[in-house]
């Protein structure tokens, strides 16, 4: 720090001491944009005034060997114009920062000392000039974090399945700022960032059984040239999702011509993680084209007599190398072909929850205008949550298990099952059509209401009008759960002074409890269930006996 201190009592006219000056003050090149050099106590001799502190000029050396060359005036030095604040204790002094700035970046190899010329001057005095000599250190030695600069390096571990330039490692040296980083081995899929990341490949690791190893040599240099090195090992492991597999493939898919334009063709399923589709081939589709998202696929045109051999392909769209492809044969045949037509076109009904399995839901009368009726294939496809209480036995379509409409199960699917039975007739091409099928279950009240277990409530023999006794909570096992509604057998009177709310079963008194003297009261209670079945008149209903004991006034 530099200090340059005038005495309050100077003349007019008397220049501002600075009697600390020359000094020399010592920075490192590591010093940041911003830091302060030195710190100078400029006086004058009115108080009231503010004297200016300006560089008059900076001189640079440059080192050789022990020595210092002959210095040069620097007009692109590293330091800020002064800057001036009162110092307070005595009110005519006054301090000068001299501070790097922004962007300033020093280097001991390249310059190691500057001479700064300060000129101050206070309003009506004569100017000064004082000299401050900066010499300039180097820096910290650069070092490599621990374990990635030992022998064997550091080691991460990740899953075959991170995304595409995923963030896999940082390289860690002192002291960070102005790194450069570079491989030394270029044999390697994965990439490595100006800022020291190690980032996964561009199209994401391969798919494998067995544990991928790479092995990054890299080495770390700051701008004064010095530098380190070490390793990191990266372990890909296999994934644990599963590979994308395309499901159920059908490679042959006929359609009549006379489809228009965007109709769904067919359609493309895969199982795996974040599924994409594609067309691979041909690569401009004329006939044809694919939702990515769904795997649909639509006509682009108006469709004619014509073949088309599609190779799709199904990939993980953050693993694109986790993929599977078929090869989709699409034949349009001639209105001489046409697909089997059958008599429901859609069939839509509704059920009773208590249908037996077994039972016949409806008979379909298809007809093939080939000629072949006896050719005709029938099979389900849909849903595997509505498709299993379904089976084909021929044109029949039948229940396959109970519809408990009470399920977990059945309340997942909204109470409708959805499937759609293809009819394919034989020869060459298969020719089919698809008949959807609705069927919506519907309530059937199976279960009487039950009652909770020993009913007893205990109130005060003075209890006023409207005191709550208890609350009775039934049970029933029909959806909608515990739709119940109560009743006091016997209604309200003198011998049974109390009401029972109706949708919440609480008991509350309507009379007086005492006259005559008695050690409590048994009620009946009516549970009776509600919304339980599609006939508003069949409920089920049971009895509960309630015991409601007096608390004698002592």
């Amino acid at each position: 720090m530099l200090v340059a201190v005038a005495t309050r009592g100077q003349s007019w006219g008397v220049p501002p001491a600075l009697p600390d000056l020359p000094r020399i003050v010592t920075l490192s090149e590591d010093a940041a944009p911003g830091a302060r050099v030195a710190e100078v106590a400029v006086s004058c001799s009115n108080a009231s005034s503010s004297p200016q502190v300006t560089l008059q000029h900076v001189e640079s050396a440059v080192p050789v060997g022990s020595n210092v060359t002959q210095r040069n005036t620097d007009p692109s030095h590293p330091f800020n114009p002064i800057a001036i604040s009162a110092d307070g204790v005595p009110a005519s002094t006054f301090r000068a920062e001299v501070t790097l700035r922004a962007g300033a970046e020093l280097d001991a190899h390249q310059v190691n000392w500057y001479a700064l010329a300060l000129r101050a001057a206070c309003p009506g005095e004569q100017e000064v000039t004082g000299q401050l000599y900066v010499r300039v250190t180097s820096g910290q030695a650069l070092r490599c974090g621990f374990p990635f600069a030992s022998t064997d390096g550091d080691v991460v571990r990740v899953s075959a399945d991170v995304a595409p330039r995923a963030p896999l490692y940082v390289v860690q040296a002192q002291p960070p700022g102005g790194l450069m980083f570079q491989l030394r081995n270029s044999s390697t899929p994965l990439t490595l960032t100006h800022q020291g990341l190690v980032l996964a490949p561009d199209g994401g690791f391969s798919p494998s059984k067995d544990t991928q190893t790479f092995r990054l040599e890299i080495e770390v240099m700051d701008r004064h040239g010095q530098n380190c090195s070490g390793a990191v090992t990266v372990e890909v492991l296999p994934s644990r999702h599963p590979r994308v597999t395309i499901l159920a493939p059908q490679r042959d898919v006929v359609v009549p011509e006379g489809i228009g334009p965007l109709e769904v063709v067919t359609q493309v399923r895969a199982s795996g993680a974040n599924i994409c589709y594609a067309i691979l081939a041909p690569t401009s589709p004329a006939l044809f084209t694919i939702d990515e998202m769904t795997g649909e696929i639509r006509s682009t045109r108006r469709l004619e007599v014509a073949g088309a051999h599609l190779l799709i392909q199904a990939y993980n769209a953050l693993q694109p190398s986790d993929q599977d492809t078929i090869m989709l044969n699409i034949t349009v045949q001639g209105t001489d072909q046409r697909a089997p037509s059958c008599v429901p076109a859609l069939y839509v009904s509704q059920v009773r929850e208590t249908m037996s399995p077994g039972s016949t839901l409806v008979t379909l009368r298809c007809a093939d205008p080939g000629g072949s009726d006896g050719s005709l294939h029938y099979t389900l496809e849909g849903p595997p949550g509505s498709r299993s209480y379904f089976h084909m036995e021929g044109p029949q379509l039948k229940i396959n298990t109970t519809l408990d409409y009470d399920t977990e199960a059945m309340a997942a699917v909204g109470f409708q099952l959805t499937a759609t039975i293809m009819v394919t007739a034989g020869g060459q091409p298969l020719r089919s059509t698809r008949v959807p099928v609705l069927v919506t279950v519907i309530p059937v009240n199976e279960f009487t209401p039950e009652c909770p277990n020993g009913i007893i409530f205990t109130v005060s023999e003075t209890a006023p009008f409207g005191s709550i006794v208890g609350r009775v909570v039934g049970t029933d096992r029909d959806r909608p759960p515990d739709s119940l509604e109560y009743s006091l057998e016997g209604g309200t009177g003198p011998a049974q002074p109390f009401s029972i709310d109706a949708r919440t079963g609480e008991i509350r008194v309507v009379g007086p409890l005492s006259p005559p003297r008695r050690a409590g009261y048994r009620l009946t209670v009516r549970l009776t269930d509600t919304h339980n079945d599609l006939d508003p008149l069949n409920r089920r209903s049971r009895l509960c006996d309630v015991a409601v004991r007096l608390q004698v006034r002592a």
